[in-house]
């Protein structure tokens, strides 16, 4: 049963240790009780729904994920946004069950979807955020604050997919995991991960993905000098538009 009593306002008090059923959280969150971007999350149990039907389709999924926008609008975290994206990676590792850890067409949409949660509340942006703040700015923050308590977590739900057949889905699943793994107590996942993101620097292209595995390399001490590529140092916003990370080949959204 969720709460917004707490220290992580719309979570699980006491936090599990482990996901729960997507219905639990969607029907014992207090969601009028929640902010987002456009005002209080009331109307989100019937936007997540038809993520918890067995027979959702892709077009469905993507549907869902683009009315879930007051939740990320501009890349922001807001209230709502931790219960929310609990309830999507409690579908994704209900659906990893069902699909024997590969991922289908559903699967990949809900992968990436977490994905970009994860670096709109990772290390780099609460660092990005803070050189505006003389105090703590995680502290006021209770939002931010969430979604990173579920990090342990959301690691669960994208984890199988680490291993999968399709190339651009162990890609994002690994970017993912690598944010998620800031968390201290994933610490003891950061080796395998470390040399997972050395052998996708090998042989990925992908800007975004590059600069995830390379950052995260750097933030935990290793040497990444024989790895880094020249175009790697061009964090520019006016890339090409396959350079951006869910945003459908399109250059008039990139990700900010």
């Amino acid at each position: 049963m969720t709460t917004t009593s707490g220290p992580h306002p719309g979570l699980p008090v006491p936090m599990p240790d482990v996901l729960p059923d997507p219905w639990v959280v969607l029907r014992g969150t207090d969601w009028p009780s929640l902010g987002t971007a456009y005002g209080t999350a009331e109307g989100l149990p019937r936007v997540l729904a038809p993520l918890l039907a067995p027979g959702v389709t892709a077009d469905e999924t993507r549907q869902v994920l683009d009315a879930l926008e007051p939740v990320q609008h501009q890349n922001t975290i807001y209230e709502a946004t931790a219960p929310a994206t609990l309830c999507v990676a409690a579908v994704l590792a209900r659906r990893a069950e069902h699909h024997r850890r590969a991922a289908d067409k559903v699967c990949a949409l809900l992968l990436g979807w977490l994905a970009s949660i994860a670096y709109d509340s990772d290390n780099a942006c609460v660092a990005a955020h803070q050189r505006y703040y003389e105090e703590d700015f995680l502290e006021h923050y209770p939002p931010m604050v969430a979604v990173r308590a579920l990090r342990p977590m959301l690691f669960q739900a994208v984890a199988p997919f680490l291993d999968d057949p399709d190339t651009a889905v162990r890609e994002e699943a690994l970017c993912a995991a690598l944010a998620f793994a800031e968390h201290p107590d994933l610490a003891g996942h950061r080796d395998g991960l470390a040399g997972r993101a050395r052998r996708l620097l090998l042989v990925c292209d992908t800007r975004w993905h590059r600069w995830q595995a390379l950052d995260a390399l750097t933030a935990w001490g290793h040497d990444t000098t024989a790895l880094a590529r020249p175009s790697d140092d061009d964090r520019s916003p006016y890339l090409p538009s396959s350079a951006w990370p869910l945003g459908g080949g399109d250059p008039d959204n990139p990700p900010f």
